[in-house]
């Protein structure tokens, strides 16, 4: 099995900004994160029997009930490709009162399903004397590699990715709702990164990201301004198009709009990768505050710059991250995605810099 490895840890410049202990979402404090990875059979696809390469990622932006303590949201569609539940509501309302689930996307309902079961089991009161919980699930395509009209993500699934959230470091690559997963024609799956943005009074606050990375063509790819996918000798197959989803997360004292302002600069992030956010990719970010929900005290707008910059560092690194640690994996029929050639892509980045 290839060792993997993050490009930071390879001694690769990734932005100006420092990150948090892990580089990854749950530097946040209270951030917590959970998989179920569903792997099972290969050779032919049968559908409802396998080959099965898909799971479920749950993020809980803290530990608390999400129900009765809420947390300010804001989101961004920048391709409205995507069967994701729960826009209207973050867009509207501009809160969170459930966790976050990732999966794929004809499993959406069940996954739904398993968290509407989780919180009824947390809060007796809803559906009797209190407002009905807006879930959230995001989703993208696996079907390259795994059954998805099989349907194998069961509500029962979703609820152990919730039992199974921890603190970090998160597992990133194979792992989750990103099994399944390519992105750039080669095997993507989950990313994280972090960045530490300090205020003007010297205190620190964080900002995490986490990538579901499934979108892209090889061509396309670029790492640390540098053209990398026109060059490296990596197989791809076929091309399914695919979504990116990103889920940010923030101990800032940030409003709703300004939640949103953050969601869209990812966008910024998604173009240093290579994405051109292509027809039939659905592309989400969702990001949200763990500040006190009730306190009116924001940032100033004009104070949110470095935010920005942070908002745009963690988007490509953690796409960078899902990359470089992702497995080669092969599913259905003998589909193959096979992972990142890290050796191949510093070897080309160096010799595009000159080194």
């Amino acid at each position: 099995m290839q060792n993997r490895r993050t490009p930071r840890s390879l001694g690769l410049w990734l932005g100006q900004l420092p990150t948090g202990p892990f580089n990854d979402i749950s530097d946040v404090p209270g951030v917590l994160v959970g998989n179920v990875s569903l792997i099972q059979g290969n050779g032919p696809l049968v559908p409802g029997r396998g080959p099965v390469r898909t799971g479920v990622t749950a993020i809980l932006p803290r530990p608390v009930n999400l129900y009765r303590q809420p947390c300010r949201a804001g989101i961004e569609v920048f391709n409205g490709y995507g069967k994701s539940i729960g826009v209207p509501f973050v867009q509207e309302m501009g809160f969170l009162n459930c966790p976050i689930l990732l999966t794929n996307t004809l499993s959406v309902n069940d996954v739904a399903n398993g968290v509407i079961t989780y919180l009824l089991q947390q809060n007796p009161e809803i559906g009797n004397d209190a407002r009905t919980p807006n879930i959230v699930v995001m989703e993208c395509d696996d079907s390259y590699l795994n059954d998805i009209r099989g349907r194998h993500v069961k509500p029962r699934d979703a609820i152990l990715a919730l039992q199974r959230a921890t603190k970090g470091p998160i597992e990133q690559g194979n792992v989750g709702a990103g099994v399944g997963m390519s992105c750039f024609q080669m095997k993507g799956g989950i990313g994280s990164a972090s960045r530490i943005v300090q205020d003007q009074n010297g205190r620190n606050y964080i900002v995490g990201m986490l990538a579901l990375a499934n979108f892209g063509l090889l061509r396309d790819f670029l790492f640390s301004g540098v053209p990398v996918g026109q060059f490296l000798s990596v197989l791809v197959e076929g091309y399914v198009p695919g979504s990116l989803i990103l889920v940010g997360v923030t101990d800032a004292p940030l409003s709703r709009w300004q939640l949103r302002q953050l969601a869209k600069r990812v966008s910024l992030g998604m173009s240093r990768t290579g994405s051109i956010s292509m027809t039939g990719s659905g592309d989400f970010c969702l990001m949200v505050s763990t500040y006190s929900c009730e306190s009116k005290d924001y940032l100033s707008d004009w104070k949110l710059d470095q935010y920005f910059r942070a908002m745009v560092e963690t988007t490509a690194e953690s796409i960078w991250n899902a990359l470089f640690m992702a497995q080669t994996m092969e599913g259905r029929d003998g589909n193959i995605r096979y992972a990142l050639p890290i050796e191949e892509t510093l070897q080309i980045v160096r010799r595009w810099q000159g080194g």
